[in-house]
């Protein structure tokens, strides 16, 4: 199989919401739930010594970096639904994805664009109730939607590993 296209993958708000959670970069939100947890551990730590000023100084940096993790969830959803809503005044974008020889080509039908991620860049590929979404460098990605997906998905997963991607581990099928 030289390519496979994918027709008609509406991407809306509930999509976008199924998937806020893996937008975030692993190294950000790792790195900064091991700081809080560092923070909080260190707070007890400066307690027990009767230090309260630090202490209550490493609680309010732990509580900042657990709510920076939400934010940061939030905020790269809201900023793709609000790209969305003001490019095409439209709630959801409807996309044809072809996986060709050298890169995914990610057509935006309704404003008549092309994006490639090449298979080099793609990093992980992750399996939500309703989608495939294929993640690479620098937050681009790519949702498969299931019911879009007319062949059967390891198929797919089979071509994508043909290539060479930096993805290890596959969604099972």
């Amino acid at each position: 199989m030289k390519r496979i296209q994918i027709n008609h993958i509406v991407v809306n708000e509930d999509i976008l919401k199924e998937i806020k959670r893996y937008m975030v970069a692993p190294w950000q939100r790792y790195l900064l739930l091991l700081t809080g947890i560092i923070a909080f551990v260190a707070s007890v730590m400066n307690f027990m010594n009767k230090q309260y000023p630090l202490g209550i100084i490493l609680v309010v940096l732990g509580v900042v970096c657990f709510f920076e993790i939400y934010w940061l969830n939030n905020k790269k959803y809201k900023d793709i639904l609000k790209t969305m809503q003001k490019e095409t005044e439209k709630s959801e974008n409807i996309y044809t994805l072809i996986f060709g020889s050298d890169a995914l080509t990610i057509r935006n039908c309704d404003m008549a664009t092309d994006n490639k991620m090449t298979y080099e860049r793609m990093k992980k590929i992750i399996e939500t109730s309703s989608t495939y979404t294929v993640f690479g460098k620098k937050n681009q990605f790519a949702v498969i939607r299931k019911d879009a997906l007319k062949m059967k998905p390891e198929e797919l997963f089979d071509f994508i590993k043909t290539k060479e991607t930096k993805i290890k581990k596959f969604p099972n099928a």
